[in-house]
């Protein structure tokens, strides 16, 4: 097992920029100066997102693909989101406040995003 530190992460020093095509392009280089021709790869958070446009971007490279605990990337107008309280003191005033907004277990997938908006904890279909 090989980690890599992203730029500017753990012990790596800080980058230029921080680009998505700069990250893929450490994971090449990494994998390149260890010799490795094709790898099964793992990314967690911002390291997942990376994985899967490297796996995008060089697939011959890639025998399998883990991604975990990405954020969705909605291309969606989120402008409602200004007009919500900043704190609230209980579920039910979170609730009042969302109004249409509230998310429930049954909602469809939204388009323009990667996940759904439904309930994904406990107990919700996966």
């Amino acid at each position: 097992m090989i980690a890599l530190d992203q730029r500017g992460h753990g012990e790596s020093d800080r980058a230029a920029d921080y680009e998505r095509s700069g990250h893929v392009g450490d994971i090449t280089a990494l994998l390149d100066h260890l010799g490795v021709a094709e790898v099964a790869l793992l990314g967690h958070s911002l390291g997942g997102v990376n994985a899967y446009q490297f796996a995008a971007r060089r697939p011959e490279r890639v025998t399998a693909l883990i991604v975990e605990d990405i954020g969705a990337v909605c291309d969606i107008d989120l402008s409602f989101a200004r007009r919500l309280p900043d704190r609230v003191a209980t579920r039910e005033g979170l609730v009042e406040a969302l109004g249409a907004a509230t998310l429930h277990p049954e909602a469809p997938a939204v388009p323009g995003c990667d996940a759904g908006l439904g309930n994904s904890g406990p107990g919700a279909d996966s």
